[in-house]
């Protein structure tokens, strides 16, 4: 008596899914596994590492910002790129003992941007008349350490990253899917299948 095998081995929708999630996302996958590369062993491999030139600036204000928005606004004023989405982060006021009484630290005011090429982050100590600016000009190595970490990259490389995803989650089922119909039993499939879950699993844990 023949076995019945699963109706999706010979179904020839579970290939083309498998080829055309493969092909739909080549360039993507082929710069991700490229970029993790580059970062897993750029200090074994002569690679140039992510470097980022630091410059410090200061913008001097006549009178104090009266809220956060008016850092957020002061700052697209003088760099416009990498601010739109960004937020400003507020720590409170803080009261500290001292021997001669207690010291209040006023409230700060920190907002951060980022692209691919560069970086800003800004100070502000709530009622002063500076704004201290920290930016970082990224190398080649770095704009694609945030490529493949996807910072600074926008909604629609965000995008792009999640399709690359959903595309291995297809290539990893339809793969299962298959394994029968090409290479052989369904036994070695989940010896294969568990031995290399197992082998991840303890290498991730060493």
């Amino acid at each position: 008596m023949k076995t019945k095998k699963l109706p999706l081995h010979n179904n020839k929708w579970v290939r083309r899914i498998h080829a055309w999630a493969g092909f739909a996302t080549l360039a993507l996958m082929l710069i991700y596994g490229l970029t993790g590369l580059w970062l897993q062993h750029r200090a074994v491999l002569p690679l140039p590492g992510p470097h980022t030139d630091k410059q410090s600036e200061t913008l001097t204000l006549t009178t104090p910002l009266a809220h956060p928005a008016a850092l957020t606004t002061l700052l697209q004023q003088h760099y416009s790129d990498g601010l739109a989405e960004a937020r400003t982060a507020i720590t409170p006021p803080q009261i500290l003992p001292t021997p001669n009484g207690t010291l209040t630290l006023p409230a700060r005011w920190e907002l951060k941007g980022v692209t691919l090429s560069e970086s800003l982050a800004a100070s502000y100590v709530v009622g002063t008349l500076e704004v201290r600016i920290e930016r970082q000009q990224a190398n080649f190595a770095a704009s694609l350490n945030r490529l493949h970490r996807g910072m600074g990259t926008g909604l629609s490389w965000q995008l792009m990253g999640d399709l690359a995803a959903l595309a291995l989650l297809l290539l990893a089922l339809t793969s299962l899917l298959m394994w029968n119909k090409l290479h052989g039993p369904s036994r070695r499939g989940i010896t294969l299948l568990l031995g290399g879950a197992l082998a991840t699993l303890l290498i991730a844990l060493l």
